[in-house]
């Protein structure tokens, strides 16, 4: 009797849809199957220093394109920073464990530096407007999860916070000084630390860059340089598609300038991951503990494989184990397929759609349509991979640049 492939491999969920950061913050659905990777442990391993460190940067952006999974990255740091106790701290520290070991010294690190209490979590996604209102929305948002109704009614910065609020909600205007002063007060209240994440922080950029000013944008650099007077610690993450520099294109050159100044007060860490990494990755997001019977099948296949492409794959730091990790993919499918996502599509976003989606065409759908006895060893190759980001994906081949060799084929076919 013959079995579909689906019966012996499965696929790990990452994330199929995207994450908005505000709503998604505390949800642990959210969270499960976060992939720990090279470049999202780098960002990690640089926050925790910042915590650890006095003298280390303590405001950060966060910079890479649409798609590579930025906001999922914020997503899993926020869990590390709740309160030890809650459900989605304990499963961010797992899958930190799984990446860097229980001993090791980045895990202790991890887990002994940030407080049992956590930090009072400032999370928003901004939109085009002012950045003191999206730091509002942020700062209310982090009371909300850091003290209960009745505890928050005993803080009086509380009350200030709410006035703010109010007051933009009617149309008023607050001072950049007023929010400085309360993110201060709500730092020394939670007796922890404030740690403030601004996902879409390009919005505001752009919202000051039509606004042609940097009052604004100088609110950042003032927050920056609270942890400076602070006895508890304050943290502030931004998350940019594009340089910072990028968004002030439009500004004289005394307003770039301004910008530089504020920019340089933020470390810049770059999120970008080689295509050998994103294959590694791809191997970990199937499972193939059901397929124990074709194990040894599966290596030797691999090793052919390996033998074969040498030529092809150097530098590339493929092994035979990652060959086989990979597996149905072709080893060609799976080198193309994150640099197809990175020039043609939306970079993680779509890899990852390709793989876990139940889109005609994905991954997902070939293990269930593809039987293990149909050929030996049945492999997702190019030709599949080809139609999928032709008929599936949207890529839409006639409103993106750098397209006509892609025209020319497909009208060829």
């Amino acid at each position: 009797m013959t079995k579909p492939l689906s019966q012996y491999i499965s696929l790990n969920r990452r994330y199929t849809r995207s994450i908005n950061l505000e709503r998604d913050f505390e949800s642990l659905e959210a969270l499960e199957g976060y992939i720990l990777t090279e470049r999202s442990l780098d960002a990690l391993q640089r926050i925790i220093q910042g915590i650890e460190f006095s003298q280390s940067p303590r405001a950060w952006t966060l910079t890479s394109v649409y798609g590579t999974g930025k906001s999922a990255f914020a997503q899993f740091l926020t869990s590390l920073l709740a309160d030890s106790k809650s459900k989605i701290r304990l499963k961010a520290l797992d899958i930190a464990q799984q990446i860097l070991t229980e001993q090791s010294i980045e895990y202790q690190t991890l887990h002994n530096t940030i407080p049992e209490s956590g930090y009072l979590r400032a999370i928003a996604t901004a939109q085009r407007e002012p950045i003191s209102h999206t730091l509002i929305r942020a700062l209310s948002n982090g009371v909300d999860s850091y003290w209960k109704p009745s505890q928050q009614q005993k803080i009086p910065v509380i009350t200030k916070l709410v006035d703010l609020k109010t007051q933009i909600q009617t149309g008023g205007t607050v001072s950049n000084l007023d929010i400085a002063k309360i993110v201060s007060e709500l730092a020394e209240a939670s007796k922890s630390g404030i740690f403030i994440i601004i996902d879409e922080l390009g919005k505001s950029l752009e919202y000051a860059t039509y606004n042609q000013g940097a009052e604004d944008l100088y609110l950042l650099q003032q927050l920056s340089e609270l942890q400076q007077h602070n006895t508890t610690p304050i943290y502030i993450l931004g998350i940019l598609h594009q340089a910072f520099a990028d968004y002030s294109q439009r500004l004289a050159t005394i307003q770039r300038n301004e910008w530089a100044k504020i920019q340089g007060r933020f470390e810049d860490i770059p999120f970008t991951e080689s295509p050998s990494v994103m294959v590694r990755l791809i191997g970990q997001v199937i499972d193939k503990r059901q397929a124990d019977a074709f194990e040894c099948a599966i290596h030797n296949t691999a090793s052919e494989w390996l033998s074969n492409l040498q030529n092809v794959i150097q530098g590339d730091e493929i092994t035979v184990k990652i060959i086989e990790s990979i597996y149905p993919l072709h080893p060609i499918t799976s080198l193309v397929l994150p640099i197809l996502c990175q020039r043609y599509a939306q970079n993680d976003r779509s890899l990852f759609t390709f793989l876990t989606s139940s889109e005609p065409l994905s991954l997902k759908t070939f293990l269930h349509e593809t039987n293990i006895d149909s050929e030996p060893f049945p492999t997702l190759k190019l030709d599949r991979l080809y139609d999928y980001f032709i008929q599936a994906s949207g890529i839409g081949l006639a409103s993106r640049p750098h397209l006509q060799r892609w025209v020319e084929i497909q009208d060829l076919i």
